[in-house]
């Protein structure tokens, strides 16, 4: 499947990394005409006007500055790699969206909870939810979550020395950090190699048929910290039951780790943000059709 490169993310003001763009794009969320996104060393919610090239809007998530330097931000960053609409509920809010860091350190088993209407945020603390996943995983890495009725679909990424992706179901309200909340194992996929490597989960987003669709990637590194050169990418898609139905590889060879999905009359469409793994280069989005 071809990816067709969109634009460049820049971003209306400086962020941590110095450039008014973002570098390391991990979650998407498409609400109406505006692209919503989350980087894994930003502090912030960019937002994007579909179909112009204005520079992103954003919004603080966390207080503070995350470092200038790369090595040093990267420790102190809230890894935020999961971005997902929330249902109403209360019956008013209808456009909240939650962000979740990885759960890979400390310092990323934060969140917060966004009111896009009224433009509020509330913080997060995510301990009590990795609190209870530790137990159930060799090595905490949240890449991706979906709803699904009155839970929520967590999507824990492999590497190298363990390549398995692990699927946990938990309730909705284990984000609310009130209480430590039951984790439940639902599945666990071995995804298609790539020259060796396994492809490995970066993000998931849900259709309204029950399908869910996973963004992947096969990167050379053996831990949940350490980046690697990326041989391949591909689009997954799983049923109901979270069987595979297919992998679609992509083309060309980018380091996706957020995806968006709607059907259309054509097939599904997609919108994808890039990883560069480089301060100094620019995230894009990337569109493309998927034929199911």
């Amino acid at each position: 499947m071809r990816l067709t490169h969109i634009r460049p993310l820049n971003v209306i003001e400086a962020l941590a990394s110095g450039h008014t763009f973002l570098s390391a794009a991990s979650g998407l969320v498409r609400v109406d005409k505006t692209l919503c996104m989350v980087a894994d060393d930003e502090h912030h919610l960019a937002l994007f006007s579909y179909g112009d090239d204005r520079a992103g809007r954003l919004l603080r998530l966390l207080p503070g500055n995350l470092p200038r330097n790369k090595k040093k931000r990267k420790a102190m960053k809230p890894d935020f790699e999961i971005l997902f609409a929330l249902p109403s509920m209360d019956g008013q809010h209808s456009n909240l969206l939650c962000a979740l860091g990885s759960g890979s350190t400390a310092e990323r088993m934060r969140g917060a909870l966004i009111d896009l209407d009224s433009g509020t945020v509330a913080p997060l603390d995510l301990r009590p939810l990795f609190g209870a996943l530790v137990p159930l995983v060799k090595e905490t890495n949240l890449e991706g979550a979906a709803v699904s009725g009155d839970q929520l679909l967590l999507f824990n990424r492999g590497n190298m020395a363990n390549p398995d992706t692990s699927i946990f179901a938990t309730a909705l309200t284990a984000i609310s950090g009130i209480a430590p909340p039951e984790i439940t194992l639902v599945k666990t996929l071995a995804l298609p190699m790539i020259k060796d490597v396994s492809l490995t989960v970066t993000d998931a987003c849900s259709l309204d048929d029950g399908q869910i669709l996973l963004s992947a990637v096969s990167e050379v590194t053996d831990d949940s910290y350490a980046d690697g050169p990326v041989l391949g990418a591909a689009v997954i898609v799983l049923n109901a039951d979270l069987d595979v139905m297919a992998v679609e590889p992509l083309e060309p060879t980018v380091k996706i780790e957020g995806i968006s999905a709607r059907r259309t009359a054509s097939g599904v469409e997609l919108l994808c943000v890039s990883d560069a793994d480089d301060p100094a280069t620019p995230s894009s989005l990337y569109s493309a059709t998927l034929k199911i």
